[in-house]
């Protein structure tokens, strides 16, 4: 009798280890890599899209190499919503090292718009400060780095 009530048991715990140790990249050690815009070219112009074909550096300050399978990102402009982007591009960023990797990014028309408003209105003489917000994903099923990084263009 006493077999049966600790065989459900036994078989949370197994499964339990076989998840979590077959999970062990997802639990991220050390500092986060850091993630800055190295370029941004227009590459399709049209009227209600545009694309932009954007260079980011991965810097990896860890010990341990970053795998990464995907960036996904948000970038903003002065503060305003600016474009997206998207990637499932895979590379390895080895420890104590950088790598850089193209991503197009999309923005609408109605963000364009703004930022030549506040063009037109001077918004840009101290230069233009951006927030590149997102997540690059390691290949473990729900585990990703999350990134918030901040800068001047001048």
């Amino acid at each position: 009798m006493r077999r049966n009530v600790i065989w459900p048991y036994a078989l949370w715990m197994v499964l339990f280890a076989a998840a979590v140790s077959g999970c062990a990249p997802v639990f991220w050690r050390g500092e986060k890599p850091r993630i800055d815009i190295v370029s941004i070219a227009p590459k399709e112009m049209r009227l209600m899209e545009q694309t932009f074909l954007m260079e980011l550096r991965i810097l990896n300050t860890t010990e341990r190499d970053l795998n990464i399978t995907g960036v996904v990102f948000d970038l903003e402009i002065n503060g305003q919503p600016f474009a997206k982007g998207v990637s499932n591009q895979s590379l390895t960023v080895e420890r104590l090292s950088t790598k850089t990797v193209k991503i197009e990014a999309y923005t609408g028309l109605t963000s364009i718009l703004r930022q030549l408003s506040e063009l037109g209105k001077g918004g840009f003489d101290s230069g233009l400060k951006y927030r590149l917000k997102g997540s690059l994903y390691s290949g473990a099923l729900f585990f990703r780095i999350p990134f918030n990084e901040t800068g001047e263009f001048k």
